[in-house]
């Protein structure tokens, strides 16, 4: 029997900063070129939680502020994100001025963030893997999960607007493989890339999201266009393209 999951493919329109922090933050703020698994699952999460009418965006516990985003991460599987488009770093020096004790004080810092240039080239596509067992003993249905990739608005801060352009609901075939050709994000290890590509360390989402001082990093390939992977890889077939997985 072919072994098969539920899978969402969404459609990111980028309106052209992606403002994402490097945690835990400095006062520089260093910005990720790509988006990092941890802000797809809260970019889906925030309008999932609103179906339950759960509206908070942070939970407190063990004197330590978390990410709502955790009471949902065992609804997936796996998660990556296909980019079209380099982004570019940037960070303006601003001057902040503030008032304490009646005291005018001021300061010089950045605030670096990702930029797409161009309107017509850029886009996202964002790729869920869903557990189709945890979703059936959660509250939510595929249903749920479809109307919540519909209203996905952000990418982490409030300056990463995106707008969804089609979502797309089906199941995605799992197989191993050799050597592929992919254009998704992919965990770097234990392979050969054979293409150009960023390197980027990012948290992993499958271990918590929630105290990320102390989280546990994995390293993702971002490929620019596609490239060839060749190794020992656990891949899904999404709608005539390849998802590499986690070994």
């Amino acid at each position: 029997m072919v072994p098969l999951t539920l899978f969402l493919k969404v459609q990111l329109r980028p309106t052209g900063i992606i403002a994402l922090r490097a945690l835990p933050q400095s006062k520089m703020r260093t910005a990720l070129r790509y988006v990092p698994p941890t802000t797809l699952i809260g970019a889906i999460s925030y309008p999932l939680l609103h179906i339950s009418d759960d509206r908070g965006e942070t939970i407190y516990e063990k004197k330590t502020f978390k990410s709502k985003a955790e009471s949902v991460i065992g609804l997936f599987k796996w998660v990556t994100i296909k980019t079209e488009g380099r982004p570019k770093l940037y960070g303006s020096l601003l001057k902040i001025n503030t008032i304490y004790r009646g005291k005018v004080q001021s300061a010089v810092t950045s605030f670096p963030f990702a930029v797409f240039y161009g309107e017509s080239t850029n886009s996202l596509t964002a790729a869920y893997f869903v557990d189709e067992d945890a979703l059936s003993e959660s509250t939510y249905s595929a249903k749920d999960l479809e109307r919540a990739a519909w209203g996905i608005t952000r990418l982490g801060s409030r300056e990463s607007i995106v707008s969804v352009e089609d979502v797309k609901m089906g199941k995605a075939v799992f197989r191993e493989a050799n050597k592929v050709r992919t254009a998704y994000a992919f965990p770097f290890k234990g392979v050969n890339v054979h293409g150009k590509g960023t390197l980027q360390a990012v948290v992993d989402w499958r271990l918590g999201i929630g105290d990320y001082s102390n989280a546990k990093r994995m390293v993702m390939f971002y490929p620019e266009e596609t490239v060839e992977v060749e190794g020992g890889l656990s891949i899904v077939e999404l709608d005539g393209e390849v998802v590499i997985l986690a070994p």
